[in-house]
C-alpha cells in the first residue's frame, strides 16, 4: 500500500478583528491534524480501515466533531494510499501571528483550541479591549453626534450596521485621544490566559510524528531598528537600522524520543509576548517592551524557566545588553512583513520527506482581491483624497504589497527541483553501473563494516576519476558551503561566552584562511596549493568537519527508499522499509545535532572575536571542534547499522537500491551539490500554493457575490464592535476551512481517490452540519445564521 505525506506550511496574514475568522480556519486544521493522527495511530493496517475515530483516538478532556468525518475520509481513500496530514511550518504577522501561535501550540502538545473561542468571542470587544477610565460616556464630546452620523454612512457605504456596532462605534470614536485607546496591559494579560488556558503540557502528547520538527514564525516590527553594519567599498561600512523581527519557536520529538518544545508551559510568557507584540497595531495599541512583559509577570507572580533560551536564540546580537533588549519597542508585524512567506519557504525546503510527499504552503486571505477587471478600472477611477493619500501610505499600502515575488520565487524553485530530478534520474543508470561492476555486493556474504567503509572510499576515489575538472567545481562548492556553516556556529557559539562576533567578519576571516591553506581558489586566481596541506590535507578536514555530506546522503538513501516505495509491486515492503527508515533517521539526528551550539562546551568557542580571528585561532578552533564532532565515530557506526541491514536482507531489489544509494551517493553529490540552493538538502519536491479565502468558497454562500464576513467593515475592525459579527466571521471560518482543507486532500489523493459509492456531496453536507451543530450552542446574537446553515445542509436538501 502506498503512503503519502501532505505537508502543509500555514501562512497566515494581518486582519486586525479579521483575527476571529482565521481562528475558525485555525481550528479546523488542528481538527484535521487530529484525524490523520489517530488514523495513523492504529497499528493495524486492516483494523485502521474498520475502526472510528472514538476508537482510534486517545481519550482527550477536550469535545470533537469534525474530526470524526475526516477520519472518515482518510480511510475512504486509503483504498488506494494512505495519506498522512502534517502541519510542521506556521508562519504569521499580526492577527495571523496570533492564532499561529495558538495553533503551533496546540500541533505540538494536542490541546484544547475551545478556550480561543470563548475569549474572542467573549473579550474580542470595544469595550473590553478598553481600560475603564478611557470609555466616554453618554455626555462625553456630545458636539461630535453630526459628525459621527456622516462618518458611519461613509464608513458603512450601503451597509447598514446593527445598533450594537453603531453604538460602540460613536463611543468609542468619544473617548480618549491622542492617546492609543486600546490597553496594552489588557491585551498582554488575555494573551497569556489564552497560551495558558489552552491547557498544560503532559508527557509525549503530541499531534507531530516523531522525527518531524515544527517551527513557528511571528512577525514583529522593532520600533526604532536595530542597528547593523554593512559593509561596502566605498564607504568601508555604513551603519542602517533593521525593523523587521522575527521570532523562531520550536518544537521537535527526536525518532529516539527526547523533547525539545518551545510551546511548553515554561516558555508561556513568550508566547504571550509575541502574541501581544505581533498584534500591537500602531494607534490602536501602544507598543510593547521586554520589561514591560516583565511587570506583567511580576504582578502575575509567574516565572519564565525558560527566558534565557528564547532571547538568546531570537535577539543572539543584544543578550550581552539586557538594559538596551529591554528598553526595544515593539509593534504589529504587519507594519514590515504583513504576508510573512519568506521564513515559511526556506523552512519548506529544510523539511526532509519521510515518505512520498505533497508539499503545500497555504496561506489564508480574509480579504483577497477579486480577479474582475471592471471591478479593478471602477476602483481606480476617483483620484485619492488627502487623507486617504496618508493613510494609504502609513498602512494600507504597506500592508496589502502583492506576495508576486514570492510566489515567483517558488516557480523558480520548482523549476530547479523538475532540473534537479531530471539529472538525478539521467545519471541513474550510469552510476548503477558503476558501482555494480567495481564494487561487488555479493549475495551470499555477510557485509563486513570495514568492507563497507572502504566500498565509499572507492566510490569517492571513482567519482574523482570519473567526473574530472567537474570534480574541482565541486570541491569549491562544498567548501565553502562548509565554511559558511561554520562561520554560523562561531558566530552562535560565540553568543554563550558573551561575545559578538560579525556575521560577515567571521565568513571573511575563514575564506581568507581555507585560501591561505590551499583549500580554496581565491577570487580571480587559483588555488594556492601549500605544500605542507594539499589534497589530502583538505580531504581531511572535510571528513573531520562536513556534516552536510553525510545528512545529504541519508536523505539521498531515503528519498531512494521512498521512491521504492512508490512503486505498486513493493507495498508488500512497507513494514521493512520502515524499520529501516526510521534507524536511518535515527542516525541523521546524530548528525544534525552537530550543528547545534548545545553540543559543545562554552570553551570550544573561546579565544574568537571580532579583532583575534588569527589563521592560529581559527586553526586551534576548527581543531577543537574536529575533535568534539566526532564524525568518524558516527560514520562508524553508521556503517555498522547499514552492514547489518544488508546482511539480514534477502537478495532483493529492495538490497540493491539500499547499497547503491549509500555507497554511490558520491556520484549524485558530486552532480547535484552544485546546482543545489542549500548546505544539506536534496531539492527534489516541488511546493504547491493553495489558499483559503471566501472567495474559494462562493459555492457555500446564497449569494455567491456577496461578502459574508462582517469584519471587514470599519476598515477590519468591524468584529470587536458587534458580538454578531464575531459570531458570524468565526463560523464562516470553520466553514471556509472544511471546505477547503476537504479539496487539499482530495487533490493529494490524486484522481480516482474515492472508493465507489462514496457520495462526496452527502460528506461535504455532513462535515458543514458538524460545524454548525456545535457552534448553534456558542452563538448569542447569530441563532438566525445557524438555522439558515442548518436548513441548507441538512439531508435531502
Amino acid at each position: 500500500m502506498r503512503e503519502k505525506e501532505l505537508r502543509l506550511a500555514l501562512v497566515c496574514y494581518g486582519g486586525a478583528s479579521l483575527a476571529i475568522y482565521m481562528n475558525g480556519i485555525s481550528g479546523e486544521i488542528l481538527k484535521l491534524v487530529r484525524a490523520s493522527r489517530a488514523f495513523h495511530g492504529v497499528v493495524d493496517r486492516e483494523a485502521r480501515l474498520a475502526t472510528t475515530f472514538d476508537d482510534a483516538a486517545p481519550e482527550r478532556p477536550y469535545a470533537t466533531d469534525t474530526e470524526a468525518l475526516y477520519f472518515e475520509l482518510l480511510q475512504a481513500v486509503a483504498h488506494k494510499l494512505e495519506l498522512r496530514v502534517i502541519v510542521d511550518v506556521v508562519s504569521g504577522a499580526s492577527a495571523g501571528g496570533i492564532n499561529g501561535i495558538f495553533l503551533a501550540r496546540a500541533l505540538a502538545h494536542d490541546l484544547d483550541f475551545d478556550p480561543l473561542r470563548t475569549m474572542w468571542l467573549n473579550l474580542g470587544d470595544v469595550e473590553e479591549l478598553m481600560e475603564d477610565d478611557t470609555l466616554a460616556d453618554r455626555s462625553s464630546k456630545f458636539y461630535l453626534y453630526p459628525f459621527l452620523w456622516l462618518f458611519g454612512r461613509k464608513a458603512f457605504g450601503d451597509i447598514k450596521p446593527d445598533e450594537e456596532t453603531r453604538r460602540k462605534l460613536f463611543r468609542f470614536v468619544r473617548s480618549r485621544w491622542f492617546q492609543p485607546p486600546f490597553s496594552g496591559t489588557r491585551m498582554l494579560t488575555w494573551m497569556l490566559n489564552a497560551v495558558e488556558n489552552m491547557g498544560h503540557v503532559t508527557d509525549n502528547e503530541t499531534l507531530m510524528p516523531p522525527g518531524h520538527k515544527l517551527d513557528l514564525f511571528v512577525s514583529l516590527t522593532n520600533f526604532f531598528g536595530q542597528p547593523r553594519r554593512v559593509k561596502l567599498h566605498d564607504p568601508g561600512e555604513v551603519l542602517e537600522h533593521q525593523h523587521g523581527v522575527t521570532l523562531n519557536f520550536s518544537y521537535r520529538q527526536s525518532p529516539g524520543g527526547a523533547t525539545l518544545s518551545e510551546f511548553a508551559d515554561e516558555n508561556l510568557p513568550a508566547l504571550g509576548f509575541a502574541a501581544r507584540a505581533t498584534s500591537s497595531f500602531p494607534g490602536a495599541f501602544p507598543p510593547l517592551r521586554l520589561k514591560d512583559l516583565d511587570d506583567r509577570l511580576t504582578a502575575r507572580r509567574q516565572d519564565w524557566p525558560m527566558q534565557q533560551a528564547f532571547l538568546a536564540k531570537n535577539f543572539p546580537g543584544l543578550i550581552a545588553d539586557m538594559a538596551t533588549l529591554n528598553d526595544m519597542c515593539f509593534i504589529d508585524g504587519g507594519v514590515t512583513n504583513n504576508k510573512p512567506f519568506g521564513s515559511a519557504i526556506q523552512a519548506v525546503y529544510e523539511r526532509p520527506a519521510h515518505r512520498e510527499v505533497d508539499r503545500r504552503i497555504i496561506y489564508v486571505d480574509p480579504m483577497p482581491d477579486e480577479p474582475d477587471t471592471v471591478k479593478a478600472k471602477t476602483r481606480h477611477a476617483a483620484l485619492p483624497g488627502f487623507f486617504r493619500t496618508i493613510l494609504s501610505s502609513l498602512a494600507e499600502i504597506p500592508r496589502t504589497e502583492p506576495i508576486y515575488e514570492d510566489l515567483r520565487a517558488i516557480d523558480q524553485q520548482n523549476k530547479k527541483a523538475r532540473r534537479f530530478e531530471a539529472t538525478v534520474q539521467s545519471a541513474e543508470a550510469e552510476v548503477n553501473r558503476l558501482v555494480d561492476s567495481l564494487l561487488v555486493l555479493d549475495a551470499e556474504k555477510k557485509v563486513e563494516v570495514a568492507m563497507l567503509a572502504s566500498w565509499r572510499e572507492r566510490a569517492h576515489e571513482l567519482a574523482h576519476k570519473h567526473t574530472g575538472f567537474a570534480y574541482a567545481s565541486y570541491m569549491q562548492a562544498k567548501t565553502v558551503r562548509l565554511i559558511e556553516r561554520l562561520s554560523q556556529l562561531m558566530v552562535d557559539g560565540n553568543v554563550k561566552t558573551g561575545t559578538v562576533l560579525s556575521e560577515t567578519d567571521t565568513f571573511e576571516a575563514l575564506r581568507r584562511w581555507a585560501e591561505m591553506k590551499g583549500l580554496l581558489c581565491p577570487e580571480g586566481g587559483v588555488v594556492n596549493i601549500v605544500p605542507a596541506f594539499g589534497f589530502q590535507h583538505h580531504v581531511k578536514r572535510l571528513r573531520e568537519l562536513d556534516v552536510d555530506y553525510r545528512i545529504r546522503r541519508l536523505r539521498f538513501v531515503i528519498l531512494k527508499l521512498n521512491r521504492f516505495m512508490q512503486q505498486d509491486s513493493n507495498g508488500h515492503m512497507v513494514e521493512p522499509v520502515k524499520r529501516i527508515k526510521k534507524q536511518i533517521y535515527e542516525q541523521l539526528e546524530l548528525f544534525r545535532a552537530r550543528w547545534q551550539t548545545t553540543m559543545y562546551p562554552a570553551n570550544t568557542f573561546a579565544g574568537l572575536d571580532g579583532d583575534r580571528l588569527s589563521d592560529a585561532a581559527i586553526d586551534h578552533y576548527l581543531n577543537t571542534l574536529g575533535s568534539a564532532m566526532e564524525l568518524e565515530d558516527l560514520d562508524y557506526a553508521l556503517d555498522e547499522l547499514l552492514a547489518t541491514i544488508l546482511s539480514v536482507l534477502p537478495h532483493s531489489e529492495l538490497r540493491t537500491t539500499l547499497f547503491r544509494a549509500y555507497v554511490g551517493y558520491a556520484f549524485y553529490d558530486v552532480l547535484t551539490l552544485p546546482m543545489s540552493a542549500s548546505a544539506d538538502l536534496l531539492e527534489m519536491d516541488e511546493i504547491r500554493v493553495a489558499r483559503i479565502s471566501p472567495l474559494d468558497c462562493t459555492g457555500m454562500h446564497t449569494d455567491p457575490a456577496a461578502d459574508v464576513l462582517m469584519g471587514t467593515q470599519l476598515y477590519n475592525f468591524g468584529a470587536f464592535f458587534s458580538r454578531a459579527a464575531r459570531e458570524n466571521d468565526y463560523i464562516w471560518g470553520r466553514l471556509h476551512a472544511a471546505k477547503r482543507l476537504t479539496d487539499f486532500v482530495l487533490d493529494a489523493a490524486g484522481e480516482d481517490a474515492l472508493p465507489e459509492g462514496f457520495d462526496l456531496e452527502d460528506f461535504r453536507r455532513r462535515l458543514y452540519l458538524a460545524v454548525v451543530t456545535t457552534e448553534g450552542r456558542h452563538v448569542e446574537r447569530k441563532g438566525d445564521l445557524i438555522d439558515e446553515l442548518k436548513a441548507r445542509f441538512a439531508p435531502g436538501e
